[in-house]
Parts: structure tokens; C-alpha cells; sequence
């Protein structure tokens, strides 16, 4: 099978569109700036507080493994995952959400530009140009359960038909 004719089969285009590209970027630099931020935050805590260096350890751990887990979904995006992308979307609701709460409490601060970067992400990986990177995936049908056809006096238990009759393959 050729690559056209893949194309022609699974209706995915052979490049990524520009604007999915675009949105792994963002995600890649918001994932640069948010390990850097941690890391210098968590050395100047336990700088402060040494006594406080476990809590320092443990919330550091915890953000990397965050960051972790957004890097392994935008490497997922890339590949051409829509559940990655539904995922990164949700990130990006709760980034818009933030956005508007720092407005209007009036605590913008140039940490707000990293929760604006990632709305953006969230909205490029929806545009329509996007759309055909992540081809929609044919559900497989379930297999029918046996029919009931009594229950057992003494246990309860359900009494089916036997899986020869069920299954009519």
C-alpha cells in the first residue's frame, strides 16, 4: 500500500497542518518555562525555609510530574491523538478560567501570558484546518452478552444460554 493511497484510506493528511505544529510549540515552551519556574521556585523556598525542604521536595516532584504528564499528552497530539487533544483542551478551559479570574481580581502578572499561550494552543489544535490530523477512529461493535434465560434457586446466580447459541459465528 502506498503512502497516497493510506492518505486516500484513512482520510489523514501525510503533513501535519501548520496549526497543529503551532500548538505543540506553544505547549513546548509553556512546558520549558513551567520546569524552569518550578525549579528556581523550589530552590528558593527551601533557600527560605530549610526546615520546609521535604514539602519543597515533595511539591517540586509533584510539578515535574505534571509537567511530565502535559509533555507525554503534546507528544500524543503530535502523533494524532484526538483523546490528547480533548485532554490539552480542558488545560486550556482551565487556563481561560484562571485567565479570567486574575482580570478580575486585578492579579495579572506575566505568569498570566503562559495561561494565555496555552488558550491559544487549546484553540489552534480546534480550528477546522486541524481537524483531519486526528481522524476519528471506527468503533468495533460489542459482542452480544448470552441471554438470560433463568436464575438458580439456591445461588441466584444468573443461567444463560450456552455461548454456542449465543454466538451465532
Amino acid at each position: 500500500m502506498t503512502t497516497d493511497e493510506r492518505t486516500q484510506e484513512t482520510g489523514r493528511p501525510r503533513r501535519q497542518p501548520s496549526v497543529v505544529t503551532a500548538a505543540v510549540s506553544i505547549w513546548a515552551v509553556v512546558l520549558v518555562e513551567r520546569i524552569i519556574v518550578f525549579s528556581v521556585m523550589s530552590v528558593l523556598s527551601a533557600l527560605r525555609a530549610p526546615d520546609l525542604l521535604p514539602a519543597t521536595v515533595v511539591a517540586w516532584v509533584l510539578g515535574l510530574g505534571i509537567c511530565a504528564l502535559l509533555a507525554w499528552a503534546t507528544l500524543l497530539v503530535w502523533r494524532g491523538s484526538g483523546t490528547a487533544r480533548v485532554w490539552l483542551g480542558v488545560m486550556g478551559a482551565f487556563a481561560l478560567v484562571n485567565v479570567v479570574v486574575m482580570a478580575l481580581t486585578g492579579n495579572a502578572s506575566w505568569l498570566t501570558l503562559e495561561a494565555v499561550a496555552v488558550i491559544a494552543a487549546a484553540v489552534l489544535l480546534c480550528l477546522p484546518s486541524a481537524r483531519p490530523w486526528f481522524p476519528r477512529v471506527e468503533r468495533r461493535p460489542r459482542v452480544p452478552e448470552p441471554r438470560t434465560i433463568g436464575w438458580d434457586p439456591q445461588t441466584g446466580e444468573r443461567i444463560t444460554e450456552p455461548r454456542e447459541a449465543a454466538d451465532p459465528r
